[in-house]
Parts: C-alpha cells; structure tokens; sequence
C-alpha cells in the first residue's frame, strides 16, 4: 500500500510539472553571419579562425552585422509578455538608499550615497 502511494504522489507531481502553456513560442530569424578563409599557423598547427573579421569593431561590415543583430535582440526582447511586469518588480527591489561604508583620503572622510534609482 505504501508503495502504491508513493508512485501515485510522483505520477501526480510529474502530471503538476507539466507546462500547459497556451502562447505561443517566440520565434527568432537570425541573421547570416558572413564567413571568411582565414587560418592562422601556430606552431606548424593551422587554426582557422572564419569570424576574425568582427574583430575590426570600426569596420563598416562590422557595424552593419551589430546593427542586424541587435535589431533581432531587441525584437525578441519587446515581445516578451511579462518584460514589463519583471522592469517593475526589479525596480522595486532595487530601488532603495544606499550608503557605503566611510573611507578616509588624506584628512578627510568620505562616503557614497545613492538615494535610490
């Protein structure tokens, strides 16, 4: 008998667990990210390195890919359902004076104080 209500209590905590959600998925159209041929040699060990040209942040198709990336990001980001209940709720727990313990430079003390968001 014992056994039998065990497994009913881990049948029905599975059945609990179950996500029923009616919404929708959000769905995410990444933009192509261009590929280059370069390898590099270390040590008589070549190591392809296809993405190097993101790493020039002030060339044209470097800002171009930022720009196409974050319009994904933030379109995903609006979407949320809950984003702004959650900025509400973040704001209200972090929003409160804050003061750091005193510090002395030189012949004076100091302190930071933030009132508060």
């Amino acid at each position: 008998m014992k056994k039998i209500a065990i497994a009913l209590t881990a049948f029905i905590a599975i059945l609990a667990c179950k996500n029923e959600s009616t919404s929708e998925l959000i769905t995410v159209n990444y933009p192509v990210t261009a590929k280059v041929d370069t390898i590099d040699t270390y040590f008589d060990t070549e190591v392809p390195d296809p993405y190097r040209w993101l790493e020039d942040d002030r060339s044209p198709q470097t800002e171009a890919w930022v720009t196409e990336q974050n319009k994904v990001t933030f379109g995903y980001l609006e979407q949320i359902p809950f984003r702004e209940d959650l900025k509400n709720r973040m704001e209200k727990l972090w929003n409160y004076e804050k003061v750091s313990a005193p510090f002395k430079e030189g012949a004076y003390t100091y302190y930071y104080k933030n009132d508060g968001l």
